[in-house]
């Protein structure tokens, strides 16, 4: 991992295009090819770039260009207060507790709740994007990644899973790769952005799940 303070300015051009002025900010470049631009206060990137990416150096100039959307953050360096590369290591997996780890459980063993058909290959399949919560197959034997929510799915959980199926498609081998986010309900921001990327929205009947949950499984929303 590389950790750039720096005084700079930040422009994109993607999705959308904009420009920051000038400041201190922390840039993480990740190992597997993302890059989070931080200021000085919030706990949020100001700017964040998915990988895999392409880094280009030209004097005071840094592209990063991610090849999968077309995007381009471009970082105009003034002042380096600190630039150190390290090698990190970090296998460990994060582990899902409580309410949201017991949901995941019980619709692996029921995944007919999300669609008729849909069976469960392997619960938190890791790639370098992150684990999908449940790497299926549905009906037809197309491959479906789904991210799974226990209360309502926002924006981010469709990014999320837009990241798993560009991952996932770097394996033409797989063949048609299906997304879809499942939750209680949907913030109208991510039903629009599902729509525009091409991911399902599958709301989950909570009722019905807790009427074929066991009786061990009965506390899962209590």
């Amino acid at each position: 991992m590389r950790v750039l303070v720096c005084r700079c300015t930040i422009g994109y051009a993607g999705r959308l295009t904009t420009r920051l002025a000038s400041g201190d900010r922390v840039v993480l470049f990740k190992e597997d090819g993302s890059v989070a631009v931080h200021a000085l206060r919030g706990a949020k990137p100001i700017n964040y770039m998915a990988g895999p990416t392409s880094v280009r150096e030209e004097a005071e100039v840094i592209r990063i260009y991610r090849p999968s959307s077309d995007e381009t953050l471009t970082i105009v360096v003034e002042h380096v207060h600190h630039d150190e590369r390290h090698a990190l290591t970090d296998e460990a997996l994060l582990e899902r507790e409580g309410q949201e780890r017991e949901l995941h459980e019980h619709l692996a063993r029921a995944p007919h709740l999300i669609e008729p058909g849909l069976a469960v290959v392997e619960r938190e399949r890791l790639t370098d994007v992150g684990p999908v919560d449940l790497w299926c197959r549905d009906a037809e034997g197309r491959v479906a990644l789904v991210e799974v929510k226990r209360v309502r799915a926002i924006a981010a959980a469709v990014e999320q899973v837009v990241r798993y199926r560009e991952q996932a498609e770097r394996n033409a081998a797989l063949g048609e790769i299906r997304a879809l986010v499942v939750a209680p309900d949907f913030a109208p921001q991510a039903k629009v952005l599902a729509e525009a990327r091409g991911v399902e929205c599958i709301v989950l009947d909570v009722p019905r799940l807790l009427s074929e949950a066991g009786p061990d499984e009965l506390t899962l929303f209590g």
